[in-house]
């Protein structure tokens, strides 16, 4: 299995690509992760990591999610 990991920074940062593009600012919405050295939470390997908003990605309803954790957008 293939593991990134993101910080609270990273997820707001793609966030904040996603409201970017919807403004009409270019962005790639990508972060890229390469850090395979820290001691706690190595990449498994170079990873990049792409936000889309829900209706560019789901052709169907969006699976469902723990409660405490559907955030409504």
């Amino acid at each position: 299995m293939q593991q990134v990991y993101l910080t609270r920074r990273n997820l707001l940062t793609l966030l904040s690509k996603l409201d970017r593009a919807a403004a009409g600012d270019y962005t790639a919405r990508t972060l890229i992760k390469q850090d395979r050295v820290h001691p706690k939470y190595p990449c498994s390997d170079v990873i990049a990591v792409t936000a889309v908003e829900d209706e560019d990605y789901y052709d169907r309803a969006p699976g469902e999610v723990y409660p405490a954790d559907n955030v409504k957008s």
